[in-house]
């Protein structure tokens, strides 16, 4: 069928790609995927499924990505918009929304991704647990999710089969990531010592840090009053709302400047600070050293 590609790429090469399965390399994987190029738009459909080894320089940033893409991180480690995934944990790329994405300096990732799209696609993301704030999971069984792509990219499949294994191995995978979102979703209970409102008002700001959130939004979620809120929040975490946030957002960037090669005004954005400028002040002002003068004092560790 013309419509079902196999690519491959090397270092430093181009891609490859091979309508004859026959023709495609099936040793070790640098970037490999097979590619389904769909006539039609069918309700649910995965386009691409495949395996990558990246670089700690390959990363890409502020890039609107086509069609959800689930990645499962197999070694390594790396980041996503700005949070830290591990060798055992996996993400989801929201179709037509904007993601960031980079190996770690220390130790560069490699990982399984599958592409998918359709009307269904959100109904099905949605009965699996995601939202648009939780996309990073653990993986229950890396060994099984390797096995079962690995069969799909590197075994010979009847071209008239591809379609439907690659629709059933999406739908294997969510429903694994479905149970383990539900079982492992353990934030919604309040932290010991703190009260119910100020762990929710913690909890927002954990997860919603890197937006550009203030005290009337973090209130809002706590179910509380701006004023109410920062007598409490003062009262048991001894700093203001906006200390909180901060530090917060400078625990991220030094982790960022450690470990990523994400430039200063990437990691300024990817933290929740946003404007360069602005971060730069705020860092120096902490630590009296800029984000740049952090980084190499980080790099000359490793």
């Amino acid at each position: 069928m013309s419509n079902i590609k196999y690519r491959q790429r090397f270092p430093g090469g181009k891609w490859i790609s091979y309508t004859d399965p026959a023709l495609f390399n099936r040793g070790e994987e640098y970037y490999s995927d097979i590619i389904k190029n769909f006539e039609e738009h069918p309700a649910l459909a995965v386009y691409h499924i495949g395996f990558c080894r990246n670089s700690a320089d390959d990363r890409y940033f502020n890039h609107v990505t086509k069609r959800y893409k689930l990645v499962y991180v197999l070694e390594g480690c790396g980041w996503f918009n700005g949070l830290p995934v591990k060798s055992g944990q996996g993400f989801l790329m929201w179709q037509n929304h904007v993601n960031s994405m980079s190996a770690d300096i220390k130790s560069p990732w490699k990982f399984i991704y599958i592409s998918f799209s359709g009307s269904f696609a959100e109904q099905l993301i949605m009965d699996s647990g995601f939202t648009r704030e939780d996309t990073i999971f653990d993986i229950a069984d890396i060994g099984y999710v390797e096995s079962e792509c690995r069969k799909m990219v590197y075994e010979l499949c009847p071209d008239r089969m591809i379609e439907m294994k690659l629709l059933s191995v999406l739908l294997d995978l969510m429903s694994l990531n479905k149970r383990l979102i539900c079982d492992s979703d353990v934030q919604t209970t309040p932290s010991a010592g703190m009260s119910e409102h100020v762990s929710r008002a913690v909890l927002y700001m954990s997860k919603n840090y890197r937006a550009q959130i203030g005290v009337s939004e973090v209130a809002a979620a706590a179910h509380i009053s701006e004023k109410y809120l920062r007598e409490l929040i003062k009262k048991e975490t001894g700093k203001s709302v906006q200390r909180y946030l901060t530090d917060l957002r400078l625990s991220a960037a030094k982790t960022l400047l450690s470990n990523s090669k994400y430039n200063i005004g990437e990691v300024a954005n990817l933290s929740g600070f946003g404007e360069y400028r602005n971060f730069v002040r705020i860092f120096k002002e902490r630590y009296g050293i800029t984000p740049t003068e952090y980084r190499n004092v980080s790099l000359q560790k490793i």
